[in-house]
């Protein structure tokens, strides 16, 4: 035999299956401990064996697939546990593009066990790699046998394929739902790596190419305005908030608020058309901010603040920062829900305060949350030089509604419907109470904001209808809808300053992603090229994304995301 493919002594590849095996069992033994649920422990280890058959077949080198498997599954696992220790987050396959900016220097400042952990899994798991190779040098795998080497390659890599894919034996791993998915993610964080490449692939919209980019410029912009002269902008996201007008059965004077009731001071007011229903408040937030439904993007639109917010160049935020704003995110859950933290400076934001910080928890009335946005605007009013944009997120009408009316104070603890029955009538009671502190904490928000003699803009909307848990499908609407998507999906916006404002004349019903734009005009400031275009596909569309024609959504794609680059 050719001495130069004789295979390796027996000791080597002893020694090597050996030292694999014992990278194997450290692997996995952490694997199931970081792993909780049995399905999801079965999806790795099948993925980890079908990938050591791949590596193994492919490199003619058993003990040296075995390594290749464990030290993928390892470094998953260590990536995993590191950011669920630190981040107290999941990893996602968005990470790995910007794995670059996860390692700054900032965050190596404040984790520097991370990098240390990193690099000695790195360094490590490389020389155990180059020393397996060597140990059981020469594979298997004679010369000139190409062709048998690579059909075998790609017959080994069915196996793993079959693991890989969604339809697969492991159907069950992925099709767990989008919240569970994107909350329990940390539960078996190696799992939601894996499935996240298939959740999070975004696709975008029908673009067309060569059309006249002059057509998305306004005719006129509005002048630039001096930054001293600016006013300050405080927007409201109302959380699970809609005129309980809407359904036909609240017909009580508890049923009305004047935070539905636009006054001498309302610039525009009407419906809202929003994204998403019963849940999922971080779309309605990338609409506003973006100035697009995250619906555009497909399926893998709903997990924008790890797919998608990371790579816009555009954001209202942003456009005001450029116009000299300081900008103030008040956040009522932690700073971990949802990757807010990262999100918000992905979109923009100089401060971001979570409710860890402010003192905030669940049973925390608006009340309570607007006491911390008047202490901090006061703090930064009296310091800054420029102008404010500060975002509000409120979090007590979120569910679940379902408690005895007993436990509210009257008139609250009598039934608002009675011709409805008890459990509806428990929802609706107990969304109505919180109704009524919302209302109240808005009002005085307004009356501080108004008296403190800078001239401001208040905007506030609502978000997704409140579920009850499946009940309020099932309330009769006050008034026919004009779709099924309307019934579903409208709300209300209403814009108040204490300046005088340029004429508006809002549509009949106007969607999230175009409210940014009309906040910038309605303050007087400048639009930028990304929200010139917003703003004329707002005029031409009628105010709603789904009024537009397909054509015309095509011609404006291809303007912003390949003209403007609006994703990087």
């Amino acid at each position: 035999m050719d001495k130069e493919h004789s295979p390796a002594p027996a000791w080597r590849r002893l020694l090597a299956a050996a030292i694999a095996a014992t990278a194997c069992w450290f692997v996995v033994v952490r694997l199931l401990e970081l792993e909780h649920d049995v399905a999801q422990q079965a999806f790795c280890l099948a993925v980890m064996v079908c990938t050591a058959v791949l590596s193994g077949v492919a490199a003619g080198r058993p003990a040296f697939g075995v390594l290749v498997a464990s030290l993928l599954l390892g470094v998953i696992w260590l990536a995993s546990s590191l950011k669920v220790a630190y981040l107290r987050e999941a990893l996602l396959a968005p990470d790995l593009r910007y794995l670059a900016a996860t390692f700054s220097s900032e965050v190596i400042a404040h984790y520097p066990g991370m990098l240390r952990k990193s690099l000695i899994a790195l360094l490590g798991g490389g020389a155990l790699a180059t020393l397996l190779w060597r140990l059981e040098s020469p594979g298997l795998w004679r010369a000139r046998r190409h062709r048998r080497r690579l059909g075998m390659t790609l017959l080994a890599s069915l196996p793993l394929a079959a693991c890989l894919w969604p339809r697969g034996p492991f159907t069950d791993v992925y099709a767990v739902p989008t919240w569970e998915f994107i909350s329990n993610g940390a539960r078996n964080p190696i799992t939601t790596f894996i499935s996240s490449f298939s959740r999070m692939e975004l696709v975008l919209p029908v673009r067309s190419s060569g059309g006249d980019r002059a057509q998305w410029q306004l005719p006129a912009a509005v002048a630039p305005q001096a930054t001293g002269n600016a006013p300050d902008i405080v927007a409201v996201l109302e959380e699970s908030t809609l005129d309980p007008r809407q359904w036909a059965a609240c017909t009580s004077p508890r049923c009305r608020f004047d935070l539905f009731e636009p006054d001498a001071a309302t610039r525009g007011y009407g419906d809202l058309r929003v994204h998403t229903w019963g849940g999922a408040t971080w779309t309605s937030e990338f609409a506003f901010f973006a100035g697009l439904p995250h619906t555009v993007f497909g399926a893998a639109g709903i997990y924008a603040p790890y797919n998608i917010v990371p790579r816009l160049a555009y954001s209202l935020p942003r456009q005001l920062k450029a116009l000299g704003y300081r900008t103030i995110a008040i956040y009522p859950m932690g700073k971990e829900f949802v990757g807010a933290a990262t999100a918000y400076r992905d979109y923009g934001f100089d401060e971001f305060h979570d409710a860890s910080e402010l003192g905030l928890h669940w049973e925390s009335t608006d009340s309570d949350l607007m006491q911390h946005v008047q202490a901090l605007y006061a703090a930064r009013r009296g310091t800054a030089t420029g102008p404010l944009f500060v975002m509000v997120l409120t979090m007590r009408q979120h569910g679940p509604h379902d408690y005895p009316l007993a436990r509210l104070p009257p008139p609250w603890n009598e039934p608002p419907a009675p011709q409805l029955d008890e459990r509806a009538n428990r929802n609706l009671g107990t969304y109505l109470y919180r109704m009524h502190q919302s209302d109240l904490a808005l009002s005085q928000l307004r009356q501080f904001l108004f008296a403190s003699g800078n001239p401001v803009l208040l905007v506030h909307f609502g978000d997704h209808q409140p579920s009850f848990d499946g009940l309020e499908q099932t309330l009769r609407r006050a008034r026919v809808a004009a779709s099924p998507a309307a019934a579903l999906y409208d709300t209300y916006y209403r814009i108040d300053t204490n300046f005088p404002a340029a004429p508006w004349s809002p549509p009949d019903e106007l969607d999230l992603a175009f409210l940014g734009g009309v906040v910038l005009q309605q303050a007087g400031l400048p639009l930028d090229d990304y929200f010139q275009a917003n703003a004329v596909l707002r005029e031409r569309c009628r105010g709603l994304f789904d009024a537009c024609p397909a054509p015309v959504l095509a011609d404006y794609f291809g303007h912003v995301f390949d003209a403007l680059h609006l994703l990087q």
